[in-house]
């Protein structure tokens, strides 16, 4: 029984770690965009930047800052945001 214990008190602390890692991963991937939105469109970028806060899942986050690598307006940055919102696996697009 104390092995089981001492199993389950590992798994646990392993579960936190990669949660807290992924955290981590999220909040570079939005100071990412945060700057990236910025200096590509300004102030007016800016305004995208509250909804792209929500997104809990890292590869959407990942997505959404290789488009904003190649996106010449914010129009079709936003378009895109919303198309990887909508789709689970926004890599496919």
């Amino acid at each position: 029984m104390e092995k089981g214990i001492q199993i389950g008190r590992q798994e646990g602390r392993q579960e936190g770690l990669r949660e807290g890692l992924q955290e981590g991963v999220r909040k570079g991937l939005l100071k990412a965009l945060e700057l990236g939105l910025l200096l590509k469109f300004g102030d007016r970028g800016m305004s995208l930047y509250p909804k792209l806060g929500q997104i809990r899942d890292v590869r959407v986050l990942e997505a959404i800052v290789e488009q904003l690598k190649t996106s010449d307006s914010l129009d079709s940055l936003a378009a895109f945001y919303r198309t990887a919102v909508a789709d689970p696996e926004p890599s496919a697009n």
